[in-house]
C-alpha cells in the first residue's frame, strides 16, 4: 500500500479548496472595479499635483510635457500589472476600463451579465477618485486641470477618435492574442501594463492618451472641460469593438 507524506497530503488539501473555492460575485467584483478605479484615478491626480502643480518641489525636474507623461505612463503601467496580476488569479477582474469589460465580453471571455455593472462601476469609481484627490488637494488638482486629457495643436475630434479608437484595438487584440494561449497567460499582466504606458507616453503629446473611458470622465467632469469627452468616452469603446470584429473573423477563417 502507498503512504503519502504529510506535506503531499497538504498540497493535496490546498489544491481540493482552490479547485472547489467559488469565485466571488458579481456584486463583490463589481465593487471591486469601483474600489480599484477610484484608487487609480485618485492616483492619476495626485501624480499630475506633484509633477505640476504650484509648490511641487518636482516641478523643475519635470519641466516638460514629454518627461511628466513619461512618469504618468510608467506609474500608470505598473498600477496596471500591479492590479491585473492578483486579479486574474483571485477572478476579481480588475479591468479598470469599461471598453476592456466590453471587449472581454465581445471576446468570449467574461459575461455578458457582468458588463453593465462593471461599466457603471468603473465610470463611478473614475468620478469619486477624481472628487477625492480635489477634496485632498484642493486649489493644486484644479490647477492641473484634475489630469483632465487634451489632444495636441491641430489635433481635432476625428484624429482624437482614430487615435484612441486604434490603441484601444490593438491592446485588445494583444489580450487576444496572449489571453488565449495558456502558456503566454502569466505575461499578460506586464505585457498589458506596458501597452497601456507606450499608449500615455507616446500618442499622450497627440490624442492624449487616453485609451479608457474612465480616465477621462472624472477628470472631464470635475474640472468642467467636457469638449471632446464624447470623443474620450467612445473612441476606445469602437476599438473593442472592432478588436472583437477581427477576432470573430480570424476565428470563423480558422
Amino acid at each position: 500500500m502507498t503512504q503519502t507524506s504529510p506535506d503531499t497530503d497538504s498540497a493535496a488539501a490546498r489544491h481540493s479548496v482552490r479547485a472547489h473555492r467559488r469565485p466571488p460575485s458579481l456584486a463583490v467584483t463589481a465593487c471591486f472595479e469601483f474600489a480599484l478605479t477610484t484608487a487609480m484615478l485618485f492616483t492619476v491626480v495626485t501624480a499630475a499635483r506633484w509633477m505640476a502643480g504650484p509648490g511641487s518641489p518636482f516641478s523643475e525636474l519635470l519641466a516638460t510635457q514629454q518627461s511628466r507623461l513619461v512618469v504618468m505612463g510608467l506609474l500608470v503601467g505598473s498600477v496596471v500589472t500591479a492590479v491585473l496580476g492578483p486579479s486574474m488569479r483571485r477572478e476579481t477582474a480588475g479591468h479598470l476600463n469599461p471598453a476592456v469589460s466590453i471587449g472581454l465580453w465581445l471576446l468570449r471571455v467574461f459575461p455578458g451579465r457582468a458588463v453593465l455593472p462593471f461599466v457603471v462601476a468603473q465610470l463611478a469609481g473614475s468620478v469619486c477618485g477624481v472628487a477625492l484627490a480635489r477634496l485632498v488637494w484642493g486649489d493644486a488638482a484644479a490647477a492641473v486641470g484634475d489630469a483632465a486629457l487634451a489632444p495636441g495643436p491641430g489635433w481635432g475630434a476625428g484624429a482624437v477618435f482614430l487615435a484612441e479608437a486604434g490603441s484601444m484595438a490593438v491592446i485588445m487584440l494583444v489580450v487576444a492574442w496572449f489571453g488565449t494561449r495558456p502558456a503566454l497567460l502569466r505575461r499578460l499582466p506586464p505585457v498589458v501594463g506596458g501597452c497601456v504606458a507606450a499608449v500615455i507616453i507616446f500618442l499622450g503629446p497627440l490624442s492624449g492618451g487616453g485609451g479608457n473611458p474612465a480616465r477621462q470622465l472624472g477628470p472631464a467632469l470635475v474640472s468642467g472641460t467636457t469638449g471632446l469627452l464624447w470623443v474620450y468616452l467612445l473612441a476606445p469603446v469602437a476599438g473593442s469593438l472592432v478588436a472583437g470584429a477581427v477576432r470573430a473573423l480570424v476565428r470563423r477563417r480558422r
